[in-house]
């Protein structure tokens, strides 16, 4: 390319780059003539192969796909893994080679569960991923012809008809009739009809009519625009872009596991200052006392927590896809328990995203009789020129396709037979409603014309001239009342035998509220869950479908009344909100960043490119699975259903998940405070090697771990969905669990010692009988913490986890009877008597803290 061809290039691409922003406010002709289309031919070859090599292809980058590596990568930098690798690292540098393998060899499932988990995520999500218009009818060099969306250049004419995703974004220069489904980017559900006429100056993207945006839908009429923006300059690519590099805060489990590690790594410390202090002053030799040090610090470090949370996030998130909530990110579905503010729009979540009747008015009122309502139904059918016209293969129009679903649902097959009709003539924007001329019968069977019209309702009103003033007043009432209320109106009227128009009904349609909503907003309500419809939708609509929703609507917050409120001002008006309409996307974005800053903690769904930079700050991030790629893209969860019943089936899941990994944790950490604080005052009291490695690695891998991951089918908690949310601040061991687990480990630890002080003639069989004690506590304790603040007699069991614990118990009974594993474990049989301690040192702080929860009703650690 020559220098002169390349600043012309450039000079051209200067010269149209602001029309991605002012081709609304110019008319068509002027954009036409900027880009040097002709209207009549559209661009030539050779105009558009130099524009796509200036522009490039009509679509957004490729999205990265997430490699099993990068998710390998990504879960071993978690610090409790990183911490489990550096000890089992220094074990086997200290020579303890086996238990410092079967770390390192742990640490693989734990991993791989949460690589697992994402990565089928990322497939399904691919799978879901749409090419939103494959093809695009253009018109170049006087010819029209399809081609591929991504050949499209700025300047192309694109032809739209019925049931077309917009390719582009375009500045209309022919419209009939021409309507748009734009809930995609505004949030409006209800179609927005197209214009040519420019747009005024500073009008908002929900307000601008005159340009048709990539990824809407032409669901009426059809029209012809020009491209204006293509790929990333498009308001859907630009919203792409403005995700990239924001990266969310770690999860409430996450933090609490980063706790934990900061913990253990002061406990490790401790116990190297404790033994190798103890060593110094017993005369041993330094190295000794160092490497002594190092292995009890290792041996204080648990390898659990990480298999337990990638357990029950695992299997949580199989049974959430299940109930048709797709996991994409572990660590979401832990979230969802904190969750107290859900920024929810109104459109497919708590709608069907779709048009339907919903009511047939009249002066007198609306129409209940069954029987009229399916007459006028019909009749509305045979209004429509595009209903006519499917028998051709013509697409139906979106109230054609709700008036066909109407009828369906009232089990009335409709087949229009085309011989009938004698004329029929579509919407146009000098006529904006149908009219059709067809054959009928009266009611006393004899044959008749009917003239049919449906349509905008005043201009159908003035066609029926006969009508007396005073009923004409009260169907104009009817229909203004109709639109305060932010329904889509349309005038039924017929004419007979070329007598007098009579307006038969206005038919109301709007976009249903979904079964079971009310029950899911009382039930959000009830545990202290704030809902928040944020909307582009009119508010007198908002206000309608809230009220059906069981919100209060009383107060109905505006966009632009939400634009003259500072942060501070939004912060303390936050709580009491509960629709916001007419938002535009910076604005729920803007309200999910303040309400995170007041340290709530917010769940956002979304199905369009206007939800993802909202979707992308939230807490949890819920797309529709129906909904937008973009969305999809930036979501932790996607919606099969794109309900907002669903959404709270995942709520509920998510305070499950929480509750269930608090008690595995609480298990856990008492149990090694059990142990090791066993190991520790019996070496002070002058035992030598009071547990042997065997049966620490007997104890704490096979035992803990199996009775831990039980805790994953524990049920949900009584009353969990009547509690406020758990705070994030609010770590999930708390010093005053903390401290009762202390207690409830310590007991064990000074019973066990005391056993083995009682028996001290034979230390083997002493040293036997009180990790028999530990053993079987730990069993006990497992199913005595199913629930930390009721009575767990009062619950119903936990089939695996008491399996577990009987299959633990069996073997403890088994191993001195089976020479192997006795020799291994130096173990001796038990009698009766033995066993009754055993019963009694086990049983003791379980029946302490069913007793405790029953009469105090607060939390206890048994």
């Amino acid at each position: 390319m020559t220098a002169t061809v390349r600043q012309g290039a450039a000079a051209r691409s200067a010269g149209w780059s602001d029309l991605v922003d002012t081709a609304a406010q110019l008319s068509s002709g002027a954009v036409l003539e900027r880009l040097g289309t002709d209207p009549s031919t559209g661009l030539t070859p050779e105009q558009t192969s130099a524009r796509l090599a200036e522009f490039g292809p009509n679509e957004l980058e490729p999205e990265r796909k997430t490699s099993l590596l990068r998710l390998f990568w990504a879960g071993a930098r978690e610090p409790f893994i990183v911490l489990l690798f550096i000890a089992g690292c220094l074990a086997v540098a200290l020579g303890e080679v086996r238990d410092g393998i079967l770390v390192l060899v742990i640490l693989a499932p734990i991993v791989g569960a949460s690589v697992l988990t994402e990565y089928r995520g990322e497939k399904a999500l691919e799978a879901l991923r749409e090419a939103a218009a494959p093809s695009a009818r253009v018109r170049r060099a006087g010819n029209v012809e399809d081609i591929p969306t991504r050949d499209l250049v700025p300047g192309d004419l694109v032809l739209l008809r019925t049931g077309d995703v917009v390719p582009a974004d375009l500045r209309l220069v022919r419209a009939e009739a021409l309507t748009f489904d734009r809930s995609v980017l505004t949030g409006e559900s209800l179609p927005e009809p197209a214009a040519t006429d420019p747009d005024p100056e500073g009008a908002a993207l929900a307000d601008c009519h005159a340009v048709a945006y990539a990824g809407t839908a032409a669901v009426g009429g059809r029209g012809e625009g020009v491209v204006v923006a293509t790929g990333l300059t498009t308001q859907f690519g630009r919203i792409s872009q403005a995700l990239a590099g924001h990266e969310r805060r770690r999860s409430p489990l996450q933090r609490e596991m980063d706790r934990l590690v900061r913990f253990l790594l002061v406990v490790a410390i401790g116990l190297i200052a404790i033994v190798v202090g103890l060593g110094f002053l017993r005369g041993n030799e330094p190295g000794k006392n160092l490497l002594a040090g190092v292995s009890a610090a290792i041996a204080a470090i648990p390898e659990e927590p990480p298999a337990l949370v990638a357990v029950v996030l695992g299997l949580g998130a199989y049974r959430l896809l299940r109930k048709n909530v797709l996991v994409r990110r572990l660590s979401a579905q832990e979230t969802l328990g904190s969750v107290d503010l859900i920024v929810t729009d109104k459109t497919g979540t708590l709608t069907e995203n779709r048009l339907s009747l919903a009511a047939i008015r009249t002066p007198a009122g609306v129409v209940e009789d069954r029987a009229r309502v399916a007459d006028l139904a019909i009749l509305a059918v045979r209004a429509e020129e595009d209903a006519w016209s499917v028998a051709t293969g013509a697409r139906m129009g979106s109230f054609s396709r709700s008036l066909f679903g109407f009828l369906s649902e009232q089990a009335i097959v409709l087949d229009l037979d085309p011989e009938d009709l004698l004329e029929a003539h579509p919407v146009t924007d000098d006529r904006p409603y149908s009219r059709t001329r067809t054959r009928t019968r009266t009611p006393s069977g004899e044959p008749a014309e009917e003239e049919l019209a449906l349509g905008a309702p005043e201009a159908v009103l003035e066609m029926c001239e006969s009508v007396p003033a005073r009923e004409l007043a009260a169907w104009h009432d009817l229909i203004e009342s109709g639109a305060e209320a932010g329904e889509r109106l349309l005038l039924l009227a017929r004419c007979i035998d070329g007598k007098a128009w009579l307006p038969l009904g206005v038919l109301a349609f709007a976009d249903r509220i979904r079964p079971g909503i009310r029950d899911a907003m009382a039930l959000a309500k009830a545990a202290g869950i704030q809902p928040l419809v944020v909307t582009g939708d009119h508010p007198a609509t908002a206000a309608a479908i809230a009220a059906d929703a069981g919100l209060d609507n009383e107060n109905v917050v505006t966009g632009t009344e939400l634009a003259t409120w500072d942060d501070a001002r939004l912060a303390m008006e936050l709580p009491r909100l509960n629709i916001v309409a007419r938002a535009i996307p910076e604005q729920k974005l803007r309200i999910v960043d303040v309400a995170r800053g007041s340290n709530r903690t917010v769940a956002v769904t979304g199905d369009g490119v206007n939800d993802a930079p909202a979707l992308q700050h939230a807490d949890v991030a819920v797309a529709m699975g129906s909904g937008s790629a973009v969305a999809r893209e930036a979501s932790d969860l996607v919606l099969g259903d794109d309900s907002f019943v669903t959404l709270m089936h995942g709520l509920r899941e998510g305070r499950r998940l929480v509750a269930n990994v608090q008690k595995g944790l609480v298990f856990l950490v008492s149990t090694h405070v059990a142990m090791l604080g066993f190991i520790l005052i019996a070496t002070l009291a002058g035992f030598s090697q009071p547990l042997l490695p065997i049966q620490i690695l007997w104890l704490e891998v096979f035992i803990d771990t199996l009775t831990a991951v039980s805790f994953e089918g524990e049920a949900e908690e009584p009353g969990a969905m009547s509690r406020p949310p758990r705070p994030r601040a609010r770590p999930l061991l708390d010093w005053t669990i903390l401290s009762r687990i202390c207690l409830a480990g310590g007991f064990s630890a000074f019973a066990a010692l005391y056993l083995i002080e009682q028996h001290s003639a034979d230390f083997t069989h002493a040293r036997w009988l009180a990790y028999t004690a530990l053993v079987v506590g730990q069993v006990i304790r497992a199913n005595a913490n199913r629930s930390l603040a009721y009575p767990v007699l009062l619950r119903r069991p936990n089939a695996l986890l008491l399996f577990g614990g009987i299959l633990c118990v069996t073997v403890q009974i088994v191993i001195p009877f089976v020479p192997p594993l006795r020799e291994a474990f130096q173990a001796t049989p038990l009698d009766a008597f033995d066993w009754l301690l055993v019963a009694v040192v086990a049983l003791a702080p379980a029946l302490f803290a069913e007793a405790y929860r029953a009469v105090r009703h607060r939390p206890w650690v048994a």
